[in-house]
């Protein structure tokens, strides 16, 4: 049970972090520091750590709160996946492959300098990843609820 203890945590907590992205990334839209990085991906403006201007913290802390839901929700996927839970394992998975293609097409939308098309995807793919996260949550409770 200890792993369910550890798998529900961390899906929280990503779910948070998720959410925190997705609001994060409606700012950075809204005003207008989409490039606020500039064209680079991973680093922000060629560095891990960015100057200080107001666009460009607002796509860095999109960037860290995206990296450490990854984290949290790789995490909790591990811990799902190890549960045994058929159903938990196929959401955990699509999670991550959705976390993962997230992160791709993000990278994408700054190298194409923020195309209108691939912005749209890279938001509907956000809303599918909040959900099969929530989707992982609501089953890892079933699943604790049976295993009482």
């Amino acid at each position: 049970m200890a792993t369910y203890g550890k798998a529900i945590t961390a899906a929280y907590i990503g779910i948070i972090l998720l959410i925190a992205t997705v609001t994060i990334g409606a700012f950075t839209r809204a005003y207008g520091a989409g490039m606020g990085c500039g064209p680079d991906w991973p680093t922000c403006n060629g560095s891990l750590l960015p100057n200080t201007t107001f666009e460009t913290l607002l796509e860095y802390f999109h960037r860290v709160a995206a990296g450490a839901g990854f984290v949290a929700l790789v995490y909790a996927s591990y811990a799902s996946i190890r549960i045994g839970d058929k159903p938990l394992k196929t959401l955990s998975s699509a999670t991550i492959i959705a976390l993962v293609a997230q992160i791709i097409l993000g990278a994408i939308v700054v190298w194409y300098h923020l195309s209108p098309t691939l912005s749209a995807l890279h938001t509907t793919l956000a809303i599918i990843t909040v959900a099969l996260a929530a989707g992982m949550v609501v089953r890892l409770h079933s699943v604790g609820k049976l295993n009482k």
